[in-house]
């Protein structure tokens, strides 16, 4: 989402709310490449996905777990070179889709030079009165209505995080020789992966509902020909991980889809979406039923085969979520 160099990192480290990820990915000589995700469980209230609060109580206790999980010998054995482990590493951050707050807007003009959009975009915000812009760091994408139909010519993406949030992962990435150069949102590079692995443009011409469960959270997007007409998140809460509540589970996200659909009818009444995409660890078969018997929309698992299509992965890999999340932040 934000970054601080030309060229994007081989290495990046995924925060979640139940585990944390190392992701890494090499060019052999032939130019082919290997990728290599490993991933580390977290005890309860190691991190705590907040937008205003601290999300770390014990840093320290963290930075354990950060530097075993990522560089557990003398000498770090990369994908395909050994390197000196205590040389920085230029490394990708993804933070979980609750630390910050994104929000779209839709505006009939938007400013030529980045100071007029900057404030254009703080005063909207300010307008919506969902977070303190106080000490908060405000990114935005833009998207162009190339249907020049009815409606607001641009929609803005904007994530707004608050930068005491931003110093703790950076502090921890730092304190165990880590050097973040890009940071990013877990949900908005996921979808980036999708879309690579989507046959180049050919994600622009589908209506669908992306949905991504992860991190105790609900996060959904809703694309109409590329153009991104609305983003939700919602906090599942610590029973999203509770195998004795999965069909409650189930039926809550469900719920949660038909409100983001409704929600965004009601601001687009144009827009028809016919599918959706969903992101989500493990069997999604009964989610799929709902979904299609519930909502009428064809579906489709943004998986690990993705991840192949654009590179093999070494043997004993780790293949749930917040791996998977990892990877697309060095793809």
């Amino acid at each position: 989402m934000w970054e601080w160099a030309g060229s994007r990192p081989q290495r990046c480290l995924k925060f979640g709310a139940d585990s944390i990820a190392w992701a890494e990915t090499e060019r052999n000589w032939r130019g082919q490449r290997r990728h290599k995700c490993v991933m580390s469980p977290l005890s309860e209230g190691m991190i705590k996905p907040s937008p205003t609060e601290e999300n770390v109580p014990d840093p320290l206790a963290l930075a354990n777990r950060i530097r075993a999980l990522t560089n557990p010998d003398s000498v770090h054995q990369s994908v395909g070179r050994v390197m000196r482990s205590d040389l920085p590493q230029r490394i990708a951050v993804l933070l979980p889709d609750t630390a910050v707050r994104t929000t779209v807007l839709h505006l009939e003009q938007f400013p030529i030079s980045c100071e007029e959009r900057e404030a254009l975009i703080r005063w909207r915000l300010g307008q919506e009165q969902l977070f303190p812009l106080s000490g908060a760091k405000v990114l935005s994408q833009v998207f162009h209505d190339r249907s020049r139909g009815k409606g607001s010519a641009y929609t803005v993406l904007t994530v707004a995080v608050q930068e005491s949030v931003l110093k703790q992962y950076e502090s921890l990435c730092e304190s165990v020789g880590l050097i973040p150069q890009e940071v990013g949102v877990t949900s908005l590079r996921i979808f980036d992966l999708w879309r690579r692995a989507s046959s180049g443009s050919h994600w622009r011409s589908r209506n669908c509902l992306w949905v991504n469960v992860s991190d105790r959270a609900l996060t959904t997007m809703i694309y109409q020909q590329g153009r991104l007409l609305s983003y939700r998140c919602k906090l599942l809460g610590a029973e999203a991980t509770e195998e004795s509540r999965k069909t409650d589970m189930l039926n809550k996200t469900l719920e949660e889809c038909c409100v983001s659909l409704e929600i965004c009818q009601q601001q687009h009444p144009s827009a028809v979406v016919k599918e959706a995409v969903i992101c989500a660890d493990g069997d999604i078969a009964a989610f799929q039923k709902l979904i299609e018997t519930e909502l009428h929309l064809s579906v489709e698992q943004l998986g690990w085969e993705s991840v192949e299509a654009l590179g093999r992965m070494d043997t004993g890999s780790d293949r749930g979520m917040t791996s998977l999340a990892a990877m697309a932040g060095v793809l």
